[in-house]
């Protein structure tokens, strides 16, 4: 299985751990379009113009923002599904999003720009 792959497997596994309150339509739209900025966020991440940081979003690493209301939708979307899961396990979202930017930085290719616990930069 492609990494990209299993990063999606990895998210869709935390999209259906949300809470019983949010639809399956919502989940089902939340996938939908995260899988659909898929080959744009790869492409913007292959080129070094965002990484993974600390807290489980995109950011990026220098002033030059192409794409940013791809990079600011997925964001949305990703702390969404933070929100979910930290209500289910009565956490905080911070945690969630915590927990997620180490698996992401697991399983991140070669040449991905990642933040790490102290918040400094490095490519895998």
């Amino acid at each position: 299985m492609t990494r990209p792959r299993v990063f999606l497997l990895s998210l869709f596994v935390l999209l259906t751990a949300a809470t019983a309150s949010q639809a399956a339509a919502s989940i089902n739209e939340i996938k939908a379009r995260m899988l659909a900025r898929l080959p744009t966020i790869n492409a913007l991440k292959a080129k070094g113009v965002v990484g993974e940081n600390n807290r489980g979003l995109l950011e990026y690493r220098s002033s030059d923002r192409p794409q940013a209301e791809v990079v600011e939708a997925e964001n949305a979307d990703r702390l969404a599904v933070y929100r979910a899961i930290a209500q289910k396990q009565g956490v905080d979202p911070s945690l969630v999003g915590a927990r997620r930017a180490r698996q992401i930085a697991a399983k991140a290719l070669p040449g991905t720009w990642l933040q790490n616990e102290q918040g400094q930069w490095y490519q895998k």
